[in-house]
């Protein structure tokens, strides 16, 4: 029997946008969508990122991806996460703007971006801003493109000047000067892609994961336009299979883990869910609790392993 066809990209859109204000269950879907978020726009920039890399840092268990990787990356993973993490920053969104601060106990993106990428935020530092700017600027019309026709204008405007070159030592004492540096800009757009849609109208809300640009834009604004519509679609496909699965655990917790309702265990269950391999520390700074009583509840948590967390 041949499968239906998919609903039409726009509609697959609007569903998961109007889906997500109202579950129960959106702090996790966000949390894992930034991090889903994060290793596509580091796709963009050229720096093969998974997930699961992305996540080892956050929970403290490993240094930033790719931190030793040499001088073939065009930036730091740490900068990028910072630009990110930026970029989604929401005003008036109570549930985005917890779960992006329980986020940043985490990990201080920050920090981290000034300890292992300090060059790289004074060399995107100001074209990010620019670009905010300008795609958060009142649009014509709500449609994709509207969005796409501010994409090519900022993209065109946009300049940022290719790093010297670098001068190395091999083991024999020579030495070797690399090419410099040069740079896109799609991906630090990607950054802005969620906020630009919402400034837009075309959604109602920051969706991090409508980071989903193509690596090289088209000649005309309608060809992007068509490009990112099927690019959002499979997104929003994508969130929506997600959503469910997510709003499957969040119902099955309360009525099986068997605790009171003071019990801080779902809590730590549905962050876990967000961010697997969550440390002691993190645990006691996000539910603010002793280090002693969160390894306890830790300890509690692992018992529930069978759970689809």
């Amino acid at each position: 029997m041949p499968r239906p066809p998919s609903p039409a990209p726009l509609l697959l859109i609007g569903r998961l946008d109007g889906r997500l204000f109202r579950s129960p269950a959106r702090d996790i879907w966000l949390g894992r969508a930034r991090m889903s978020a994060t290793s596509t726009v580091a796709a963009l920039a050229g720096l093969p990122v998974d997930t699961s890399d992305l996540l080892a840092w956050i929970t403290g268990r490993s240094p930033p991806p790719r931190h030793c990787e040499g001088l073939n990356d065009p930036m730091s993973v740490a900068a990028l996460v910072h630009f990110v993490l930026l970029a989604q920053e929401a005003e008036g969104d109570a549930v985005a703007k917890a779960t992006l601060n329980a986020l940043r106990l985490l990990l201080d993106d920050r920090e981290e971006a000034q300890t292992w990428g300090r060059h790289d935020l004074v060399l995107f530092g100001s074209a990010f801003r620019a670009a905010k700017r300008r795609l958060a600027e009142p649009y014509p019309a709500p449609t994709l493109l509207a969005v796409a026709e501010r994409l090519l204008e900022v993209h065109a405007e946009l300049e940022i000047a290719p790093v010297g070159g670098r001068s190395l030592a091999t083991l024999d004492g020579r030495q070797l000067t690399v090419d410099p540096r040069t740079f896109g800009t799609i991906w630090l757009l990607a950054c802005h892609l969620p906020m630009a849609l919402l400034a837009a109208g075309f959604t109602s809300q920051i969706i991090p994961s409508f980071v989903c640009l193509p690596r090289f834009f088209g000649v005309t604004a309608r060809d992007l336009a068509v490009d990112l519509e099927k690019r959002l679609g499979d997104t929003a496909l994508t969130g929506l299979k997600e959503l469910d699965a997510v709003e499957r655990l969040d119902a099955n917790l309360p009525k099986e883990l068997g605790v009171t309702r003071r019990s801080k265990l779902p809590a730590l269950m549905r962050l876990e869910a967000a961010f697997p391999g969550i440390r002691i520390p993190a645990i006691a700074r996000l539910l603010k609790i002793s280090p002693q009583g969160a390894a306890k509840l830790a300890s509690r948590a692992r018992e529930r392993r069978g759970h689809p967390y």
